[in-house]
């Protein structure tokens, strides 16, 4: 801008002297525009001094901005390193004593869960009637052989419905100390050997022996068994020597075979 100036200063007072012996009004018209231009230049120069004052004042205020947040920045980044440090200290030293109670907490929970349910099993089990059952024979059963299974075709009593009047067997829905009975009722001149078989085993047996007399015969045997789930007990004829009479039904008499839960 200050060559600019010279400039326009050297080319006036060069024409100023032809101005002043031979140039017209139209002469001196061009130089009062230089001179209003030669004035519009100054102001210009003083407002770009003003400007680039302002502009270092900015850049000054920024750099203070930028050198006070760079070390904010730089001490949040230190305050989290630290966090970070601590955190991981609390997660192992104070976590895990947490973690356990917990865990513990969880397993009492369980715990009371599981007995809970065995309360509310059991006072199932209290308001229901325990496995029993009564069978007894609607017609005349003939013994036709060792290992004959006796069925019982009628129940008047199927608590569990776990005797089946088509097969005459009684599954042991539960496992517990059972108490069974059974009688066989015999006619005139015969006889007939029954037992009670409980998961394959003999536990007992009935002779009904009316052979030397002239008179009907009725036999009645008890036994307490331990059984478990799923347990097959039923009345058979006796492997040995069975007999071959009949087991017989009349007016209100007849073979019966009955089973209960006791504990």
């Amino acid at each position: 801008m200050a060559d600019i100036k010279v400039i326009i200063l050297v080319f006036l007072a060069h024409f100023s002297v032809i101005c002043a012996s031979s140039i017209g009004e139209d002469v001196k018209e061009i130089f009062q525009k230089l001179d209003e231009l030669s004035r519009k230049v100054s102001t210009l120069e003083s407002k770009n001094s003003l400007l680039q004052e302002e502009l270092n004042r900015q850049n000054g205020s920024f750099q203070e901005f930028k050198t006070k947040h760079v070390q904010e920045y730089s001490d949040l980044s230190k305050n989290h390193h630290r966090l970070v440090g601590e955190f991981k200290i609390l997660k192992f030293k104070d976590f895990e004593p947490i973690k356990k109670r917990a865990d513990l907490q969880d397993e009492k929970i369980k715990k009371l869960e599981s007995l809970q349910s065995t309360v509310n099993s059991l006072s199932t089990k209290l308001g229901e009637a325990p496995p029993s059952f009564y069978a007894m024979m609607t017609s005349t059963v003939q013994i036709q052989g060792s290992n004959q299974t006796i069925i019982y075709d009628k129940t008047g009593t199927n608590n569990g419905n776990a005797y089946n009047t088509s097969t005459g067997i009684f599954t042991v829905p539960e496992t517990g100390t059972y108490v069974f009975t059974w009688t066989a009722f015999s006619y005139v001149e015969e006889y007939v050997r029954l037992e009670i078989v409980v998961a394959g085993t003999i536990y007992g047996g009935t002779l009904s022996d009316t052979q030397e007399t002239s008179d009907a015969d009725t036999e009645t045997a008890i036994v307490v068994v331990n059984a478990n789930t799923g347990d097959e007990v039923y009345i058979r004829s006796q492997s040995e020597d069975p007999g071959d009479g009949h087991l017989y039904v009349e007016h209100e008499c007849s073979s019966t075979f009955s089973g209960w839960k006791i504990s």
